[in-house]
Formats: C-alpha cells, structure tokens, sequence
C-alpha cells in the first residue's frame, strides 16, 4: 500500500495516527518537534492516500510504515479512532510501543458510569450519509466534533472550519465501503487494558463529547501515574485546535 507519509526531524521516533474525522494534517503542528523524529501518514481513504477496496487492519498498516521507515518503536499518539488502534498496538505488539498518547479515545468494552446517551446529531449524520448527502453530514461532524459540547460555534477559530470540512470530506465518501473490508481491532480493550506496559498520557479537549471525557479521566486511571490532561478551549482535536497547550503537554510527558 502506497502510504502518504511525512517524515521530518530527528531523535527518539513518535508516530501519530489521526482521528477519523481528520488526516495527517491535524498534527501539522506537532511535526517538527524539536528533538524528536515525528512522523504522520494518511490512512487509506484519508487525505492523499488512495482507497482500494480490499481486506485490511489499521493496526497492520501502522506497522507497515514502521517497517517501511526502518522504526523498531516509537511512541505512539492515536486521536479518536485511531487512539483505538493505538491501544491495539499497546495490547498486541508491545515491542513496537516505546510510549502511548491517547487523545479524544476510550477503551472498546467500556461502558460510561450513567450509561450510554443517544446523540440526535450522531443519528442525523447516519441518515445524511445513508441518503449520500456528503456535505451535511460534513457539517454534522464539524458541528459534533470541531465546535464540540457546551460552546458555540463563534468560540472557534473560524479559520479552521475549512480545514476540518476539506479533512472530513475525503474519508466521508468511502465510510460505509471501507467499514465493510476494515477487520477491525483485534480484541475490546477495556478488558485489557492491565496489559498495556507503555507509560502512558491521556488528552482530551474540555469541550469534546462528555463520554469522552470521562473515558479519559477513567483511563487515565487505569494506564497512568498521571491524572488525564484536559485541554481548555478544545474540543475532539486539541492538537489542531489547541496546539501549545497540547505540544506543552506532550512534550513534558516524553522527556520525563
């Protein structure tokens, strides 16, 4: 598979894997870290890589670009759905995780302390996608997880609208085919989680789902000598949205 992927500096590896509302570019400013070899890549059907109908793993295709640029380990950042394949990772391939960052994530299997609540812009963006309206259900998804819960959209950086919306849209076209060949994670975390040997962070922006939130604080837990940093002013994407406060975060978490 021919990977989009970006490679700049030098040091102790990180890879990031970006939410699945988002590309490589959400970590635009976490590349170039000062010290450290960052690298992100586009997964399939995101961004600049092509979407080819077939069988695959997330969880695979990140070892296949560390075994393609040669990294033995690296510290592993996931956002979103791609904190779940970071999490695969941290349980199957221990070897391959120096470190492990989830942002915006929770553990498959967990279930929330007041239960699970139906989100009315989760069904109409289901009903959007299934009548083939791309550009609601982008708007859906800049609503749920660029503005987030308990803020109004005046509070965001509207430059970033445009950003999140040319993201999202790639990825929304091929959803309901790629969900089909995708394997999917080797087991529900959450039952594993005490075998996940990697220090490590937990990140999620104040205004990000309130499941969410209480994942992180819950992980944070249970992985953790550290409480779960919640980024203010941000919402499913701190990293893009917040990107001091995160790049701050991360980096007093890797060099301890």
């Amino acid at each position: 598979m021919d990977f989009h992927i970006i490679d700049e500096g030098s040091g102790p590896p990180i890879l990031f894997i970006h939410a699945g509302v988002a590309d490589s570019r959400m970590w635009n400013h976490q590349i170039g870290l000062d010290g450290f070899r960052t690298i992100a890549f586009d997964k399939r059907g995101y961004g600049k890589t092509p979407w080819v109908p077939g069988p695959y793993s997330d969880t695979d295709d990140c070892l296949a670009v560390l075994d393609q640029l040669g990294i033995a380990s690296a510290t592993i950042v996931g956002c979103s759905m791609g904190g779940g394949t970071a999490l695969d990772l941290a349980i199957h391939h221990k070897d391959r995780v120096d470190k492990l960052v989830l942002v915006g994530a929770f553990p498959a299997g967990w279930e929330p302390p007041d239960g699970w609540e139906d989100v009315p812009l989760e069904a109409e963006a289901q009903a959007a996608a299934e009548a083939g309206d791309i550009d609601r259900v982008v708007e859906i998804d800049y609503q749920m997880w660029m503005v987030g819960y308990g803020r109004d959209e005046s509070e965001v950086d509207a430059s970033l609208k445009d950003l999140f919306i040319d993201m999202d849209r790639t990825p929304a076209k091929t959803e309901a085919e790629r969900n089909e060949h995708q394997t999917g994670f080797q087991t529900r975390p959450n039952p594993h989680l005490d075998e996940i040997e990697a220090a490590t962070l937990v990140v999620v922006g104040a205004y990000d789902e309130p499941i969410l939130v209480d994942a992180a604080k819950y992980m944070a837990e249970r992985l953790s000598d550290r409480r779960a940093v919640i980024i203010p002013d941000a919402a499913h994407l701190p990293s893009l949205e917040q990107p001091e406060a995160f790049n701050e975060a991360l980096l007093e978490f890797l060099r301890t």
